[in-house]
């Protein structure tokens, strides 16, 4: 059975030297079958080419070491996964899901849109209007709530001047 570190470390150094990033892997481990979904992005998104052509050389590696096992290579979508530093940077400006690891004023979860990122802390302004402060290893879980439509404006926009 591979693991996700085990994963992360068989698909990692295929992405080194392209533009696209490894966001987040997953493996569940199935009666018949192991289920393994590998996530990358590029800034502007990523296609379906580049993730057919991940799929046969993270497939190709994988050759021989598993059973039996079902693969799944894909943009991590409209909720993607926000967890360093500079996956903050890159999004400032859009609306997060986030859920800390201990409790701050009774509360887990909060929503809101990232404002910046100062030093090791990321700057965020609540659904509730309020400026919250955190650090990166304070979060257990941070997702994107893109707007569908956005890039698609911010594309027009471009094209028309």
């Amino acid at each position: 059975m591979i693991g996700t570190a085990e994963l992360r470390a068989l698909v990692a150094p295929l992405l080194e030297g392209t533009d696209l990033e490894l966001v987040e892997v997953q493996v569940a481990p199935g009666h018949r079958q192991h289920q393994l979904r590998v996530f990358i992005d590029r800034p502007g998104g990523v296609d379906v080419a580049a993730c057919a052509r991940m799929s046969r050389e993270i497939a190709r590696r994988l050759e021989g070491s598993l059973e039996s096992y079902r693969l799944e290579v894909s943009s991590p979508g409209m909720q993607r996964p926000v967890s360093t530093l500079e996956h903050f940077r890159r999004f400032a400006g859009e609306r997060l899901r986030f859920d800390l690891r201990e409790p701050r004023a009774g509360r887990v979860r909060f929503h809101g849109a990232i404002r910046a990122v100062e030093g090791t802390r990321v700057v965020l302004d609540t659904e509730e209007g309020e400026e919250f402060r955190v650090g990166v290893d304070e979060i257990a879980e941070a997702r994107l709530e893109m707007d569908p439509w956005k890039r698609a404006r911010a594309r027009r926009a471009e094209a028309d001047g």
